[in-house]
């Protein structure tokens, strides 16, 4: 045997002991499933887009994304271990934390809220002064900024009914429910692309001032899984970056998990979250100890918050910051 035929057989016995590692690292993805808050839509661009473009699997991992909803409890899974990691409002946070729930953020999405309020042009409602009396759709993520946007007013929940309904176009546009929460890259944009005008009522203006979207786990999952942390982190950050650089991608990669989805909304929904994800300020996904402390002060001076709790312990930045730099 010649000294060619010993090197193609050396090449030969190279590839397929690599063949066999691709195989064997791709049985050994770690499945890990991502609660969402709602339902799917752009909302959540970045996450779908580091799954489809293999960013997890870079990473190691298989993700399953579970809808949340009106109607869907999105923490538990969490605090029950049903589910890994999970998405919620930093408010839903603090109002865990308060409740004893262990859930800790580790980024943030929504550097700037897109929680507003609207109602039709015609039904005179320009301001929160106006809900007085009135019946608000209040999701359970807009429900702690509608509490204490009020409070500052000096209006009482007692003045107003709260209910809680999905998305609904023509519901909203029947004006049978004159006010209704929404978010401005979603249900508002919807209403807006229909042809409806509308009044928009923003918390920011009357001082609350919240982060929304956060990626969040349990203490104890992040304790004792620290570099499965750090690996979903990356990897979904890398995703939002694609998705704030890519907002007309963003359409097909949601139709993979809501077929009845309408991808040029899904591409007009990226392209309004575009400032409130990127905001030109640190990093995406940065957060800032004194944002959350406000938003902790400002729950317990209306009363949404009572019972003691350590802010800090509310979130982490030791990953953003592995990964980012100090």
């Amino acid at each position: 045997m010649n000294k060619r035929h010993i090197l193609s057989i050396i090449l030969l016995c190279v590839s397929i002991i690599l063949a066999g590692c691709t195989k064997t690292a791709a049985v050994e993805l770690t499945p890990i499933t991502v609660q969402l808050q709602w339902i799917h839509q752009a909302q959540f661009a970045g996450l779908y887009a580091a799954d489809q473009n293999g960013y997890y699997a870079e990473e190691g991992l298989a993700v399953t994304f579970v809808p949340g909803g009106s109607n869907v409890d999105s923490l538990s899974p969490l605090v029950e271990g049903s589910a890994q990691f999970g998405t919620a409002t930093a408010d839903q946070i603090l109002l865990a934390r308060a409740e004893g729930k262990p859930l800790k953020a580790f980024a943030v999405v929504y550097r700037r809220s897109p929680a507003v309020f609207m109602a039709l042009s015609s039904s005179g409602i320009t301001r929160p002064q106006d809900f007085a009396g009135k019946t608000i759709r209040t999701p359970a993520p807009n429900a702690a900024t509608l509490h204490a946007m009020m409070a500052n007013l000096g209006i009482s929940q007692d003045q107003y009914t709260e209910v809680d309904l999905p998305s609904d176009v023509e519901e909203f546009a029947s004006g049978r429910i004159p006010v209704w929460g929404a978010y401005i890259n979603a249900l508002a944009l919807s209403v807006q692309r229909a042809g409806y005008e509308i009044n928009i009522i923003y918390p920011d203006d009357y001082g609350v001032h919240f982060y929304s979207d956060t990626l969040i786990a349990t203490d104890d999952f992040i304790a004792k899984n620290p570099d499965l942390v750090r690996r979903f982190l990356r990897a979904s950050l890398k995703g939002w970056i694609f998705a704030v650089e890519n907002p007309d991608n963003v359409g097909p990669m949601v139709l993979k998990y809501a077929p009845d989805a309408d991808p040029e909304l899904a591409n007009a929904q990226m392209i309004a979250s575009i400032p409130l994800v990127n905001t030109g300020e640190d990093f995406i996904g940065w957060m800032k100890p004194e944002v959350w402390a406000g938003m902790e002060q400002t729950l317990r001076e209306q009363g949404v918050i009572t019972n003691p709790i350590d802010v800090q312990q509310t979130y982490t930045m030791q990953f953003l910051e592995e990964i980012y730099g100090k």
